[in-house]
Formats: structure tokens, sequence, C-alpha cells
């Protein structure tokens, strides 16, 4: 097992910067207690703005993983602001979600709001989809604990659906998980009020938690890993799967134990002891749970507390402990009104109102799709909506590096339209653009959805056509040229008739320019030899 207390065996270093280093060896190593004494020792030493301001970032992240959340809440907002006055952008957002969620295990509804709204406002700004959706993580984690579970479901999932997007796998697996944790919240909040409520909302957390299970192959960090199992062992807990919940605790505990992860172990073991109640074990579960108070010098977290004392309460009464069973439901009551409370003073200082949460919302889809429309101009043609050659130089490489790997021929067409100069000359630039709109829709109706188009040039266009060789690109180039010749081009304006040189060219060679200046050679001998046909 991890030792989880800061050592007091070797001599700390005098130096800041050895200080720090030895506190990132610690993280790498898992070495919680060591890596927590040399961060406050860097912390303490550090003279330069950035090394304080590193010595912080990791001391946040020992305390966190140790379960000292009121440590976080001390140091958290200063590390916070230190970050960004070095330019730490990274390390600040994650500072403020571990201060978010540590505050509001606290109940520190106020603290917690400050730092998911800064955390927010700090994704939006940087415009990272990842970033967006921990930070939609951690607002959503404050509306959850403050009864809005809706508002909270409902920015998780905006979360995931970013994480998605990005193909972001760790961020998916914390948008699960956080979506997991909303819904067992849910859960306690329904019961004995909406039992329906209560069961659906444990479908839906076992669908996301599932979800988030499988990934946990994909990642690197084993915290994560423990929070999903552990979350899915008290759903399934709660929905009378006792054999299934009971693998599921035992293997996260273990881990909890084989890291470190004190703080995570007591949400664990208090569900092991609901778990000894719901087998008919209430003497077990006492003491299993009446263990956590006895053991949190500084008191269990708010929302671990409620569980602890209602379920030392339920222990009781089943035993015939009446007295203790008041007592426990006494401290039970004090604990949601102390809690109701603080949501209410949260609620009436609310930094992010729903409708700011609704407006940055809209910002943000509004930005996205800015976004989105810029990068469709950048790479791609206004007139005829195909590639330009700036996406056609993001593209034509990735598909000769995949003609390269998988040893498959790639062939490239190039296309002129035939006079067009005397086109625009004689009917005008706009029909002159009508044809380039027309030619350009031919191209797509005669190709694959995988073949690379693109307008290079005025009337010049290209057709990459992966694993397709010359035999075979010359067919498609051919019956090509042959609508084009053949098409009613009077529609556009009388008088009209339009025909297309083609030159193509087949890897090898498979680099860009010298498959490029063949295709343009072979497009050069079919204009030579009379135009309207096709030259390899």
């Amino acid at each position: 097992m991890t030792d989880t207390t800061p050592h007091a065996g070797p001599a700390l270093p005098d130096a800041p910067t050895q200080a720090l280093e030895a506190a990132r060896q610690a993280r790498s190593q898992g070495d919680l207690g060591a890596g927590l004494a040399h961060a406050l020792r860097a912390h303490e030493l550090a003279v330069q703005p950035g090394d304080r301001a590193a010595a912080g970032h990791l001391a946040c992240f020992f305390h966190l993983r140790l379960g000292q959340l009121t440590e976080v809440v001390a140091l958290g907002e200063s590390v916070a602001a230190a970050l960004e006055g070095v330019g730490a952008s990274a390390e600040r957002s994650e500072v403020l979600r571990w201060l978010t969620l540590a505050a509001v295990e606290l109940g520190r509804f106020d603290v917690a709001l400050r730092a998911a709204d800064l955390g927010f406002r700090a994704a939006m700004q940087a415009n990272d989809a990842n970033e967006r959706a921990l930070a939609l993580g951690a607002l959503g984690a404050c509306y959850e604990r403050m009864g809005d579970s809706w508002q909270a479901e409902r920015l998780m999932l905006d979360g995931l659906a970013q994480a998605e997007a990005a193909g972001a796998v760790y961020q998916q697996a914390v948008s699960l998980n956080n979506l997991g944790s909303v819904c067992i919240g849910e859960h306690y909040a329904a019961l004995g009020v909406n039992d329906a409520a209560a069961r659906d909302a444990l479908r839906r957390g076992e669908a996301y938690l599932r979800r988030a299970a499988g990934l946990v192959g994909q990642l690197t960090e084993p915290i994560l890993a423990v929070l999903i199992e552990g979350n899915l062992g008290e759903v399934l807990l709660h929905q009378g799967r006792l054999d299934e919940a009971r693998g599921l605790l035992e293997s996260a505990l273990a881990a909890c134990r084989r890291f470190g992860y004190a703080a995570y172990a007591v949400r664990i073991r208090c569900s092991q002891g609901e778990l000894q109640l719901a087998c008919g074990r209430p003497a077990q579960a006492l003491e299993l749970l009446q263990g956590l108070i006895d053991e949190a010098a500084d008191g269990l977290p708010q929302s671990t507390a409620l569980r602890v004392h209602h379920g030392l309460y339920r222990a009781s009464k089943v035993l015939g402990r009446l007295d203790l069973a008041l007592a426990h439901l006494e401290r039970y009551d004090g604990l949601q009104r102390e809690r109701a409370m603080r949501q209410l003073k949260a609620q009436s200082e609310l930094l992010v109102t729903r409708l700011e949460v609704e407006r940055l919302h809209q910002d943000a889809q509004a930005e996205r799709a800015r976004s989105a429309e810029l990068a469709l101009h950048a790479n791609h043609d206004p007139l005829t909506g195909l590639g330009n050659r700036r996406h056609l130089d993001h593209f034509l490489p990735e598909l000769l590096a995949h003609a390269r790997e998988h040893l498959q021929p790639l062939s490239l067409a190039l296309l002129d339209i035939d006079w067009f100069k005397q086109i625009n000359d004689s009917h005008g630039h706009l029909i002159g653009d009508r044809v380039l709109i027309e030619f350009a829709q031919m191209l797509r109706e005669n190709t694959r959805h995988g073949d690379l188009l693109a307008r290079i040039g005025g009337e010049e266009f290209l057709i990459a056509l992966p694993d397709t060789p010359l035999s075979r690109a010359l067919e498609v180039c051919e019956r090509l040229r042959e609508r084009v010749a053949a098409r009613d081009w009077s529609g556009i304006a009388p008088g009209l008739s339009m025909t297309t040189s083609i030159g193509v060219a087949q890897t090898p060679p498979l680099e860009q320019s010298a498959l490029f200046g063949l295709a343009d050679s072979a497009l050069y001998r079919a204009k030579k030899a009379g135009r309207n046909r096709v030259a390899s």
C-alpha cells in the first residue's frame, strides 16, 4: 500500500528547483506522501514566480489525491492566480477544476462556482474543445450538488458531445463518469419521493458508466478507472445486484490502497457499508460506517457524511439500538439543513446564473459555427465548393502516405476547361462562373466519395483517385470527358459548348511534386494534340 502521509525520513532539498524536481518524480512514481512534502518544500523556498506557481500546482494535486480537500480550497485560488501570472494556462485550468471539485465536496459552493466559472471562461477563450468538455463537467458538478441535476446533466452532455467530436478519449471518460455521478445524486434525491424517477436515474447512470468503463483500457492514469469502477459498483448496489457490486467495490478499493487514493477509498468503503446492510448484516455495516467517522480527523466530505449517517441510522434501527438510530437521524437531518442553507446562499450569490450559462453556451455554439465556416472558406473554393490548393496540400500527402504504406496505386488527374478565356470573352464572366460551377458538379457526379477533388486555378481542376490503377483512372476520365462534350450547355447561354482536356499519372512516384509534374506533362500533351482528350 502506498504511504499517504508526508515523509519525515530523508532530508528535504534545500534548493527549490531540486524540491520541485523531486515532487515531479514522486508524482510519476505514484508516491503521494513524498510528493506532497517535496511540493510544499518547493513552494516554501521558491523565489521565482514560475517555480512557486509550479510547486503550488503540484501541491494541489497531491492534496486532492490524498483527500485533503480543505487544503486544496485554502491553496487553490492563490495558485490559480499565480499560474495565470506566469502564463501556465493548462495548469491553471487543472487547478481550477480541482478547486471546484474539492469545494463542492466540502459544500463551499461559493468557491466552487467561482472556480468553475473561471475555468469555463478560460476554456472558451482558448477555444479548446477538450478544455471546454472538462470545464463543463466541473460546472455541472456544482449544479448537481446544488440540487439542479437537470442543469448538471445538460451541461455534462454538452461536454461529452464536444469531447466525442474532438475524439478525446480521456475527456469522454471523464464526462461519462461525471454523468454517472450526477445520476447517482439524482437517485438519492428522488428516493422515497419518486421511486420511478430514482430507478430511471440508476438506469441512465449505469449506461453512462458502462460506456466509461469501455474506455478504461485506453487511459493511462489509474484514478479515473477507480472512480468509474466505484461509481458503477454504487449503482449496481442500489439496483440490488449485490454480487456484481461487491466485486467492483472490492477491486476499486484495492486500487485505492495500491495508489494511495485515500479520499476515494472513503466513498467506496461507505458503499461497502451499505452493501453489508443490503446483505442483511447490520452489525458489520454499523462497524464499518462508524469506523469511517472515527478515522476522519477533519470530518467527512458532506456528501459522504450524509450517506454514512443515514446508513448508521438504518443499521442502528434494524439492530434495535433506537437511541443511536435517533442520534444519527438527527445528525443526518442537520447535515441536510446545512446543505440546503448553503445551496440557497450560493444560489443567491450565483456568479454563473442559468441565463449567463445559456448565453455562454450560445456564444460557444456561435463561435464553433463561425470557426467551422472560416475553416470551410479557408480550405474550399467559394465559387464551386471544391477544395482549394490549401485543401489539396493537406489531404494529398495523406493519400500518398496511405498508398505508400499499403502498397496501393494512386492516380492523379489534372483537368483544364478548353478555351475557357473565349467563353468569358464571348458570354461574360457570369456565364463563365456558371460553367465552372456546373463543371465542378459533374466532377462530383462522376467520382467516388473518397476521391479528392480540388479547383487549383482559374479553369484548372484536380482529381486524386486512391487505390486506382492508371487503366481504371483513364476509364473514369474518358467517361467524364465524353459527358462534358455531350452535354447541352446552351441552357446556360445560347450557342455555348464546352470540352475538357485531362492529363493522368499514376504512382510511383509517391512524392506530390513529382506526381503532379507527370500529370501536368500529360495534360500538356492532351492540349497539344488538339484538346478534348485524355492523355497519360
